[in-house]
């Protein structure tokens, strides 16, 4: 990240209130990461052009924990299976994937999102419109380290028209 890069980030971040948190881009350590504090909010044409990031809510320190997180990761169901199905969530994994464009053949960078319930089972999407729920839960709702229990998402399937959709995340009541 250049100079200048660093310096529009730490404005931006300036701005921000000590209550906001989001997902930012550390390109040093090649990783998306939350704060509250010194980035600004995330910009998602960088992160995507950038690809190899990652960043997951769960802290697996001890071997079990690890392997919890990983079978999270490596198993997952599909959110598209689940539509309509409240999911408990209480951590998640974003990493950025390539994928073939349907249309030209050439690969892009794509989000893809991992939530993990309580009962430690994965969900996936590759969808730009599931990581930028993930990005407005963590705003509102803060850190899932910090959540006194789980936070009950509902994936939706959103027609966008033309033959085309993506998926939301809603929040049961």
């Amino acid at each position: 990240m250049s100079e200048k890069e660093k310096n529009e980030l730490q404005a931006a971040a300036d701005t921000q209130t000590d209550t906001e948190q989001d997902i930012y881009a550390d390109d040093e350590n090649e990783t998306l990461a939350l704060t509250s504090d010194a980035f600004a909010k995330i910009n998602l044409a960088r992160d995507i052009q950038g690809g190899g990031k990652g960043y997951c809510t769960m802290v697996a320190e001890d071997k079990k924990a690890k392997a919890r997180l990983y079978n999270a990761c490596s198993s997952p169901k599909k959110l598209s299976d689940c539509i309509n199905i409240p999911i408990e969530m209480i951590h998640f994994f974003v990493e950025i994937i390539q994928c073939a464009n349907k249309e030209s053949g050439e690969l892009v960078n794509v989000p893809r999102v991992v939530i993990i319930d309580k009962k430690g089972q994965g969900y996936q999407a590759v969808s730009v419109g599931i990581y930028n729920a993930v990005k407005r839960i963590v705003a509102m709702f803060g850190h899932p380290s910090t959540w006194a229990e789980p936070v009950t998402v509902i994936t939706q399937n959103v027609d966008l028209g033309g033959g085309q959709h993506t998926y939301n995340l809603t929040i049961a009541e």
